[in-house]
């Protein structure tokens, strides 16, 4: 009986020394999943945790493991691990990173060994956005930009990089034309803001009071008593005098010798016309924003047929005879 454990005592020996001189046969024959058990519960997982290669981030330091701390580590520092095979997430021709992405914090969106959601997301979007950004900023309001209501943040704004501030996917009025129609930036006449790609100057991105996510009210009726305030978003940007003042010589070219032409058309008694009964917000074939015919009065649309010339123009209008103007010296049209 002594010998017997006298031989097995040697055997636990010769064991132990294999472990610690050949440490690499001994891992050979190692599986993680001996003892890391249950690493995949979500239906999503990290194709080296699926194919058991725990190794491509994983390595051992000591022989000490699992007993001491610190016997194990990443093959790269943490905040460079996604990127040791993630080689083409990030470049250097994108200068705007998602905050995470730019502190190597993959994790705060990503789960590192498996999830429920594709890209091992930690949750779908809008939620996993809403995490750290204020969903009150961006849900409640009486309008809603439908990616925004349809919670596809992803649709306007890169997830890792971008070109553009606020990981927008393309600069200004690009992004818009991802989705709308692109005849609102084409025809003979843009409007400044469509122009410079600032639609933002009109409208808010992801929610307004008013409609059409207009930054201030613009009014739908056709005929509208004129007052200062009476179109507030056309005036943030045009002057109220090229409307208000009955004879001018400067704020408008839209005259007949010095008498103010807009401010005919919106005084009209009992029919002071809006701003957009004959100028398009966005684009026109004609010059000065003119439609060609005019919306509203359900399925009769007005016809204008607008002319420029160096010194004025003619009108001619589905409400009027053909009207003629000139800056310099006014024209008698009876």
């Amino acid at each position: 009986m002594r010998r017997f454990w006298g031989r097995l005592a040697a055997a636990g020996a010769l064991l132990t020394i294999s472990l610690v001189l050949v440490p690499g046969l001994a891992r050979a024959e190692f599986k993680c999943s001996s003892c890391h058990r249950g690493l995949i519960t979500g239906s999503v997982a990290h194709p080296p945790v699926a194919a058991g290669e725990c190794t491509h981030c994983h390595r051992q330091l000591s022989d000490a493991h699992p007993l001491e701390k610190g016997s194990m580590g990443f093959v790269v520092p943490r905040e460079k691990l996604c990127l040791h095979c993630h080689t083409k997430l990030l470049t250097d021709s994108k200068p705007f990173f998602h905050k995470p992405v730019a502190e190597g914090k993959c994790t705060g969106c990503h789960n590192h060994h498996s999830s429920d959601y594709k890209a091992l997301l930690k949750d779908a979007p809008p939620n996993l956005c809403f995490r750290c950004h204020d969903q009150t900023k961006f849900t409640g309001a009486a309008f809603t930009h439908k990616p925004v209501a349809e919670g596809k943040c992803l649709a306007c704004h890169e997830p890792h990089q971008a070109t553009g501030r606020y990981l927008l996917r393309k600069p200004g009025s690009e992004l818009c034309l991802m989705c709308h129609d692109k005849k609102y930036a084409t025809g003979k006449s843009i409007h400044g803001p469509i122009k410079t790609g600032e639609c933002t100057k009109c409208h808010l991105v992801h929610g307004s009071p008013n409609r059409k996510l207009l930054k201030a009210e613009m009014p739908t009726e056709l005929y509208r008593p004129f007052t200062p305030d009476a179109f507030p978003l056309c005036f943030y940007c045009h002057n109220p005098d090229l409307v208000s003042e009955v004879k001018t010589t400067k704020t408008t070219g839209f005259r007949n010798g010095d008498r103010n032409l807009h401010a005919v058309h919106v005084n009209k008694p009992g029919k002071g016309r809006s701003c957009l009964l004959c100028h398009n917000p966005h684009a026109s074939s004609q010059d000065r924003l003119i439609y060609t015919h005019a919306p509203g009065f359900g399925s009769w649309q007005i016809p204008i047929r607008y002319t420029k010339t160096d010194t004025g123009g003619q009108c001619s209008v589905g409400c009027h005879k053909t009207y003629r103007y000139d800056r310099g010296k006014a024209l008698d049209n009876n």
